[in-house]
């Protein structure tokens, strides 16, 4: 599959993970395409996450949902090998395992639902008793009232993944276009033929909006409802703790994971609050509370990192991939919330397959 004479093939406008991700699979398939990035590649939501590429948590989820984080989950250890193998970036994939807890009997029944769900879809989740728990990693609270552990979660650099995505694409042939912001999308009577820059026109044969968050301005002017919204979350790091978890501790509404750096990321505030990147008192207050409750440990360590990042969130709660409605040559990827590096290798391998002419994939159409 070509684009046509004076195009630049498909055009993805956002290079974020899930942008890169389409990018490559595309690549892969010798697809031309161009990506165009406002900024730098990776440096929104991508460069702010956790990076935590965890199982199915929510029961509320559709099957759809599921599939699309397990096909991913799959995929993960051949695909980081893949790319850090062509681009050299390290990707700082892990799999840790993943400690599961609670340190009151509120907590301890939503973490035992959690499991009895995760173990439900097939995964592994042994309940440990806390005494073993705590032998087994000592940074874990004192006060602790159930513990499971989950050996198939993992995390990564969501940066240098969406980084390597890139790169590996530009590799095989892709373009990657950045600090180069889109100012509209250019029509042709009903149908989306390309974008407009700064400085000139891009024409393509198909037109991808991944720019997560700020999708819905990119609708709007084109007439196309796509209800996406930041959803911000902030975030610390602490370093030179006497005690550093080795694995990841997950309750209570947060994350807390070691770094290949020796530091200790602790996550995430989850906010209704527009745009608005700042660091605020009160968000690093909850996110001490938290650590005081997954990791107390670290408090005794140096507090050396604070920063925040805007989510891509939809008003389906599901992330939205495939052509919009009534707008030919317009396509979505976007909407992912807080499973953006989660879902990204099936997520980027669904759209693209679709894009290069591939027999339909039936779970594609449950995110239309």
């Amino acid at each position: 599959m070509n684009g046509a004479a004076g195009s630049a093939g498909i055009v993805i406008v956002g290079g974020g993970v899930i942008g890169c991700a389409i990018l490559f699979e595309l690549a892969k398939r010798g697809v031309r395409a161009t990506l165009v990035e406002r900024g730098m590649v990776g440096r929104e939501a991508s460069w702010a996450s956790a990076g935590i590429i965890s199982l199915p948590s929510r029961p509320a989820w559709r099957p759809e949902r599921v599939e699309l984080g397990r096909r991913s989950l799959e995929r993960y250890p051949a695909l980081v090998a893949e790319l850090e193998a062509t681009t050299g970036i390290a990707i700082d994939y892990a799999r840790t395992g993943e400690w599961q807890i609670a340190v009151d009997p509120e907590h301890a029944a939503e973490e035992a639902a959690r499991a009895a769900y995760q173990q439900g879809l097939g995964y592994t989740v042994e309940a440990v008793d806390p005494a073993e728990a705590r032998r087994r990693e000592p940074a874990l609270p004192e006060r602790l009232e159930e513990a499971w552990f989950v050996p198939g979660v993992g995390s990564l650099t969501v940066f240098r993944l969406t980084q390597a995505f890139a790169a590996a694409a530009r590799a095989l042939g892709a373009t990657v276009l950045e600090e180069t912001p889109v100012g509209g999308l250019l029509r042709d009577g009903g149908r989306v033929a390309g974008v407009r820059l700064l400085d000139r026109d891009l024409p393509a044969t198909t037109t991808v909006l991944a720019t997560g968050a700020w999708t819905r301005f990119l609708g709007d002017a084109a007439g196309a409802a796509l209800p996406t919204r930041p959803v911000k979350g902030q975030l610390v790091a602490f370093a030179n703790a006497p005690v550093r978890p080795t694995s990841i501790i997950a309750g209570h509404g947060g994350y807390v994971r070691p770094r290949p750096d020796g530091s200790v990321v602790v996550a995430a505030t989850e906010e209704e609050a527009g745009f608005d990147r700042r660091v605020t008192g009160d968000g690093v207050a909850w996110l001490l509370d938290l650590t005081r409750t997954l990791c107390p440990g670290l408090l005794a360590g140096e507090l050396v990192e604070s920063w925040a990042g805007l989510r891509p969130g939809s008003d389906t709660g599901d992330p939205m991939m495939g052509l919009v409605p009534g707008l030919d040559g317009l396509w979505v990827a976007a909407g992912h919330f807080r499973t953006g590096a989660k879902e990204a290798p099936a997520s980027g391998a669904l759209v693209a397959a679709a894009l290069a002419g591939e027999p339909p994939d039936p779970l594609l159409a449950a995110f239309a």
